[in-house]
């Protein structure tokens, strides 16, 4: 076997270097993505995913591929070149049929697996060198003999299709995607600019030339609809006719569409915030809060815009960005979103910025001599980039360092400093003469293998948002609470032995703080959260048995953090609580009622033998009327659960290891009718389960295990069969 798997990694090493050579790289995403596509010198190749979009006017295209790719083939493996300029939509067209019912019937995997037929998606490919290509598809062919196996590529070159089909000799080029018909692009505009409302008269009245305009690319329609959705219906008229209507017939169509729509963003701060998006790579998923802290480490997001902070304006910016075509969502988790541009908005992006950012490796450097670079993309020093790093060093704000690290003399250059990056600089350890860049807003230092920081940080007072790794940093700089401008704090740590600096209750414009641990001494308590006002998004409290009584708890003032929507409740395990007196945990959670928007409440170890008030009684008005999750953790001690008509939003419940319990009540699964997922898990002690599933119509995931000896009897039986008449009944068997 040994010998078996030695082989098996010989071949799989080898096989990813052809991959490598060919310019293809793997990606993790979710859901699955769709392979890389090869890229002409590395660099023009677009990183897609299989995730379905909306697709207009598309149909007949998607039927016809979809009958060319199901119809009978001898050949090892076929290929289908969709070809077309860019912004006609063959990404969008390539997803859809990538997620076609009959293709997932058709083939065993949508990517390639030993013996078994494959549907392969390449997206945006420029590359034609026929070599490559030939080199590609015999690796392919070695892999699986199996005949029937399809290879999608979309591309805008029509050599590109050439070659691949060149390759396996196929019969034709390739299917080449036309522009969209005129009704369909008006609808993609219409939906755009007024959504599901009547189009107003003005719009009415030079539709034909507005549709002229679009020259049938779904991208152009998306985005002049977005141009007009941002502006007020009085000013349709004037920049339809005025601008839109006299672009030259000349040049790049797409592109004088792109640049209009950027022209008419609302100010010039969300001009600034677009263009600032150039520094990341072409297809870079963007997340939405890391946009937001580098925008406003720049100082383009401007507090006191109608009484917003600086992090909802730049809420509001990304949402401008989306509704004008210029952004389109990634994906999403929970309430964290990514963004993506298209590689032609993205271009748009790079031209406005090319005077004031720069790209360069440790091969290439930079024979450029503009005095106006402002932002510094590099993946590593070499001689070209230290030599441009030197001459422009004091007049840098943003630096983006991906490989090697910087030198103490370097960095005390950077005078000017906003936004220092060394995510990828694993090796970096940040110099004592970081405290001298006081102009420091932003560190991302969340990949280095360093253990500590210098304590020279805690004199960066201008420092909002710090990024850390939170798996090799070991321990915080005594004097963080002098970072009084410190906003958003990204780490997190699971080791015992960690300990937060003291008086941290003086930070009081934090906002992000991932976990706060209780500690015996002063400046360490819990009260030193109720200073801390500004705090949102998810936070988790450790230690609490450390904290005396009600009162001691009250002074964290969770009920007044109405911007945390996630919160968990910690105690220590019971075994490492020996000689502790378990009679204050329920005082103490009864004084850590959270805040009436909470969204999702855990509360783990906790060994009261029963909940608080605010948990248990029945109140006029529900205490936590948006809570959708609630997870009861290793609360041994509690002989019954919280009322479930208390929470009318809960979607989610998990009690686990809840050794305390023997009866779930009766009622249960009806008294909330919002409940879709339910897992109880390591419950030894219980003896009985409510088994009318169909009371709770909204139920969609059920999860039961680790059960004692008492249920496993005739009742489980029991309730195994009503669990299997419910499934079937919901997918209509009798």
């Amino acid at each position: 076997m040994a010998s078996k798997v030695r082989d098996i990694n010989l071949e799989l090493n080898k096989i990813n270097q052809q991959a490598r050579d060919f310019g293809l790289d793997s990606k993790s995403v979710v859901p699955a993505a769709l392979p890389a596509a090869p890229a002409v010198g590395g660099t023009r190749g677009r990183q897609t995913d299989s995730v379905v979009a909306p697709m207009v006017g598309r149909a007949d295209d998607a039927s016809e591929i979809v009958e060319i790719l199901l119809s009978p083939s001898e050949k090892v493996v076929s290929v289908l070149p969709i070809t077309g300029m860019g912004g006609l939509g063959k990404t969008t067209l390539a997803k859809s049929i990538y997620n076609n019912k009959q293709i997932d019937a058709h083939f065993n995997k949508k990517i390639w697996v030993w013996e078994k037929r494959y549907f392969l998606v390449l997206d945006d490919v420029w590359d034609d060198d026929q070599e490559l290509w030939d080199d590609f598809f015999t690796t392919l062919n070695g892999l699986n003999p199996t005949t029937g196996n399809w290879c999608l590529v979309t591309t805008r070159l029509g050599p590109v299709a050439h070659s691949v089909s060149r390759v396996l000799m196929m019969e034709n080029e390739g299917y080449s995607l036309g522009r969209l018909p005129d009704v369909h692009c008006w609808s993609i505009l219409k939906e755009k600019a007024v959504g599901g409302q009547e189009e107003p008269d003005v719009l009415k009245a030079i539709k034909e030339r507005v549709i002229k305009r679009c020259d049938g690319l779904p991208l152009a329609a998306s985005v002049i609809g977005g141009l007009l959705r941002l502006k007020r219906k009085e000013e349709w008229r004037s920049i339809l006719e005025n601008r839109l209507l006299s672009l030259s017939a000349g040049g790049d169509h797409m592109m004088q569409i792109l640049k209009l729509s950027f022209d008419n963003l609302p100010s010039p701060a969300v001009k600034k915030c677009f263009a600032y998006c150039s520094i990341f790579p072409e297809d870079a998923e963007m997340e939405g809060d890391v946009l937001i802290e580098l925008w406003m480490a720049e100082g383009f997001l401007h507090a006191g815009l109608e009484n917003k902070t600086m992090e909802e304006i730049g809420e509001y910016y990304l949402e401008i960005l989306l509704q004008s075509s210029l952004f389109e969502e990634a994906r999403k988790y929970g309430r964290r979103r990514w963004y993506k541009m298209h590689d032609m908005v993205h271009e748009v992006s790079k031209s406005i910025m090319s005077k004031s950012t720069r790209f360069i490796n440790s091969e290439t450097g930079s024979g450029d001599n503009s005095n106006q670079v402002r932002c510094l993309v590099i993946d590593s020093f070499g001689e070209g980039t230290i030599n441009l790093f030197e001459s422009r060093s004091n007049l840098l704000h943003t630096l983006f360092l991906s490989q090697g690290s910087l030198s103490d003399d370097m960095l005390m250059k950077l005078k000017n400093l906003h936004v220092l990056n060394l995510s990828g600089a694993k090796n970096q350890n940040l110099p004592i003469s970081i405290g001298k860049l006081i102009h420091l807003r932003y560190i991302n230092f969340e990949d280095s293998r360093s253990e500590a920081l210098p304590e020279s940080v805690c004199k960066l007072y201008n420092l909002q948002t710090l990024w850390l790794n939170r798996f090799a940093l070991k321990v915080l700089p005594k004097g963080m609470c002098d970072l009084i401008s410190l906003r958003h704090l990204h780490y997190y740590t699971d080791d015992k032995e960690f300990q937060l600096p003291l008086e941290m209750g003086r930070l009081t414009c934090l906002q992000t703080l991932e976990f706060f641990k209780v500690g015996r001494e002063k400046g360490r308590r819990i009260g030193e959260l109720g200073s801390l006002k500004n705090l949102k998004g998810s936070l988790t409290i450790r230690n609490l048995q450390l904290v005396k009584d009600r009162k001691a708890a009250e002074k964290a003032k969770l009920s007044e953090k109405a911007n945390l929507f996630s919160l968990k409740l910690e105690w220590a395990w019971a075994w490492d609580r020996e000689g502790d007196n378990y009679n204050c945990d329920k005082d103490v959670l009864d004084g850590l009622q959270p805040h009436p928007n909470l969204e999702e409440l855990v509360i783990e170890n906790f060994m009261g033998d029963q909940f608080p008030r605010w948990l248990m009684e029945l109140p006029t008005a529900t205490t936590l009327p948006k809570l959708a999750r609630l997870e009861f953790n290793s609360c041994d001690s509690c002989r019954e659960l919280p009322p479930l008509q208390n929470f009318t939003s809960l979607k989610e419940l998990v009690i686990k290891y809840c050794d305390g319990l023997t009866n779930l009540p009766g009622d249960m699964l009806h008294s909330c009718t919002s409940l879709q997922k339910l897992q109880v898990i390591g419950c030894g002690n219980l003896i009985s389960f409510p088994l009318d599933l169909q009371q709770t119509p909204s139920l969609l995931e059920l999860e039961l295990c680790w059960w004692s000896l008492a249920l496993v009897t005739s009742q489980m039986m029991v309730m195994i069969m009503k669990i299997l008449q419910f499934t079937m009944s919901l997918i209509g068997l009798d």
